[in-house]
């Protein structure tokens, strides 16, 4: 494979094909973050179904170009340890075995269709959590992808703004030459009154889990990259603030609580304080110009005990248990557990159900080695750029995982491919971070 970059003096352990000119990892996680978000979830390409998403299409076109590079590099031995590619390996192994489990066993048309799509999403999501951790050049690359991931961001923050104040979908109107409809999105659905923006995902419980995973990066820029205006650091930070209230999620708001958190332990005090005077003043004209909005947000969590979507959370426990005492090591196969079964809104007990107690430690050993990657990026970081960034990413990465325990994350295709895309992220920081 020929290899060209963008910054000779860089090397990247990946690198495109010569028909790709300049390109590098950087510009192909670009495009697909682009595709990812930018490009409404309903849109795919006709014959490929639920696995013809232009962004789906790219990442497997990723996994494809890792594997090949691998396949065909001139250096000999293995590729430099990393932990989060290892637990990943375990996890694609455990998953592995859980449709192997499927198959074996008399299995609903339904249910193997859905294993099936399963398999080929995850083989996309892995190949983009692969370029992301082995394929990025340098630190300035890396921060180059931060930027337009914050910048897409901000977009879809944007959008979601003038589709709570419109209450129109607005996405409805987009159409793509080449793409086809695969489901419809006629209304913005409501919530104690108000419209729940989405942009372009499939769901505001998506789109709030996706902008919380952004909403550090934006915090880790808007504090360190100093080398921009302040205008063009703030004002994503303050479009994001401001839909994750809007989304009317409490997945949103507790998973944007720890980012936030994990993200101002490592400001000094004053900045800390000024934070927590903009959380105020923010707190307070929500109340003065979305009337109603701050007693419906507090209402999430007072009236928790009776809310319908709270008690089928706890009421899933034992249901859940039910079916991993079938097959607790290997699951009964991923994807297999329909939601006309039941919506757990929790995707560790899924995964339990779907990829057993193994798969699930897999799963949990890949969050556990990205928070641990951007922690050692952060104290290996030698600027307050490189500092502020890793905390970021570990604070996404935290996000990403409270989110799942509160809705079936894997099971949208923009959220779960943010995820992974950050976990490669994390990943790749340290490596960044730590070369001499």
């Amino acid at each position: 494979m020929t290899v060209l970059q963008a910054r000779p003096a860089a090397p990247s352990p990946l690198s495109p094909a010569s028909a790709f000119g300049r390109l590098d990892a950087t510009s192909v996680l670009t495009g697909y973050a682009v595709l990812l978000m930018a490009v409404p979830n309903r849109l795919v390409i006709g014959p490929l179904g639920g696995a013809g998403s232009p962004a789906g299409v790219l990442a497997l076109a990723c996994l494809l170009w890792w594997t090949a590079h691998q396949l065909g590099r001139s250096a000999p031995g293995a590729p430099a340890p990393a932990p989060v590619r290892s637990a990943l390996v375990a996890f694609a192994f455990a998953v592995g075995a859980s449709f192997v489990a499927a198959t074996v066993r008399p299995i609903d048309p339904q249910e193997f269709s859905t294993a099936t799509l399963g398999l080929v999403l995850l083989a996309g999501w892995g190949g983009v959590l692969l370029v992301g951790n082995d394929g990025i050049a340098s630190r300035e690359r890396l921060v180059v992808l931060v930027r337009r991931l914050v910048a897409l961001s901000a977009g879809m923050a944007t959008l979601g703004i003038v589709q709570f104040l419109t209450g129109e979908t607005l996405v409805d109107k987009i159409s793509v030459p080449g793409l086809a409809v695969n489901h419809t999105q006629t209304s913005l659905t409501l919530r104690e009154g108000f419209s729940r923006p989405s942009a372009t995902a499939t769901h505001p419980i998506e789109y709030g889990a996706v902008i919380t995973m952004m909403l550090p990066l934006a915090l880790a820029l808007a504090y360190g990259d100093r080398e921009r205006s302040a205008l063009r650091r703030w004002v994503p930070v303050a479009a994001i603030g401001i839909c994750i209230p809007l989304s009317i999620s409490r997945s949103a708001l507790v998973a944007g609580a720890v980012a936030l958190v994990v993200v101002l332990v490592s400001w000094p005090r004053a900045a800390r304080a000024v934070a927590g005077v903009a959380l105020l003043v923010g707190s307070v004209l929500m109340y003065l110009l979305v009337p109603g909005m701050l007693g419906s947000l507090l209402g999430l969590f007072t009236r928790i005990g009776s809310d319908s979507s709270a008690l089928s959370r706890t009421g899933s426990y034992d249901i859940a248990g039910e079916f991993v005492a079938t097959s607790p090591v290997v699951g009964r196969g991923f994807g297999t557990f329909l939601p006309a079964y039941r919506i757990l809104d929790n995707q560790y007990l899924g995964l339990a159900i779907e990829i057993g107690l193994v798969g699930l430690t897999a799963f949990l050993a890949v969050l556990v080695a990205a928070l641990w990657c951007a922690f050692r990026a952060r104290r290996a970081a030698r600027d307050l750029l490189g500092a502020q960034l890793a905390t970021g990413l570990l604070a996404a990465v935290a996000a990403g995982a409270v989110n799942l325990a509160l809705f079936d994350g894997l099971s949208f295709s923009m959220s779960a491919g943010v995820l992974f895309l950050v976990l490669g992220l994390a990943g790749a920081s340290r490596r960044l971070e730590e070369r001499p």
